[in-house]
């Protein structure tokens, strides 16, 4: 893939979108391609941070880990998305693992060319001050849930964002289009596989949901909103 290749993919993306042309071209200009076999580490929880990336094929995830062990999803990131704004704003090490699912292809543009890039684009600051409340709304969004709601509200909560954000219409309903297991869809849920199992169990006998190996679909949306209080 050249930089021209990645340019089209990003503009698809809202955030590119918000940029002025100038500001566009400079982040290509300063963006090295890499690639990242499955299941391999971008970053750990600890490193420093070394810019911005933005997803170009394949699929990342950022994880989280409690201090009781249990995996935490906070965020899956596909083409188009860009990541790492918030240590490139303060300065501090990276508070989360970005994990590629399946190989992938990503742009990084390192904190050298990110400096110079604000520095002779003054709203350079605030545009990446916008992607990271972005994410910030995203991530208050499901820790109002978590605090606040029961299992199944949680759960249909979560199947209401994905469908929206990855969704794939069919004959049957709304497919999501990511590789998502069980134990992954825990994670985001924050339950065990166990309880989600019976969860979902639930949904299917209502025939609100179907599953079928690491594919889900969602065949009535309106009634999971509602469960969710969409």
């Amino acid at each position: 893939m050249n930089i021209t290749d990645a340019g089209q993919i990003l503009e698809t993306g809202s955030w590119m979108g918000t940029l002025s042309p100038a500001i566009r071209t400079a982040l290509l200009a300063a963006g090295r391609i890499r690639t990242l076999d499955d299941c391999t580490a971008l970053y750990r929880a600890g490193d420093p941070g070394d810019g911005l990336f933005a997803m170009l094929e394949g699929e990342v995830r950022l994880i989280g880990h409690s201090e009781a062990g249990r995996r935490i999803v906070y965020l899956i990131l596909r083409p188009g998305d860009w990541f790492g704004e918030i240590s490139v704003l303060d300065g501090k090490p990276r508070f989360h693992d970005a994990i590629a699912f399946g190989s992938c292809t990503i742009l990084h543009v390192d904190t050298g060319h990110i400096d110079a890039i604000a520095a002779e684009h003054p709203r350079f600051d605030r545009a990446i001050g916008a992607l990271a409340c972005s994410h910030q709304r995203t991530a208050l969004a499901f820790v109002e849930q978590a605090l606040t709601a029961s299992s199944e509200s949680r759960l249909a909560f979560i199947l209401v964002e994905l469908a929206g954000r990855w969704g794939v219409a069919t004959a049957r309903g709304v497919e999501i289009d990511l590789r998502l297991s069980q134990e992954d869809l825990a994670a985001m849920v924050g339950m065990s596989r166990q309880s989600l199992a019976a969860l979902l169990g639930r949904l299917r006998r209502e025939g609100l949901v179907d599953t079928r190996y690491t594919r889900l679909t969602m065949l009535d949306l309106d009634k999971l909103k509602l469960r969710c209080g969409r």
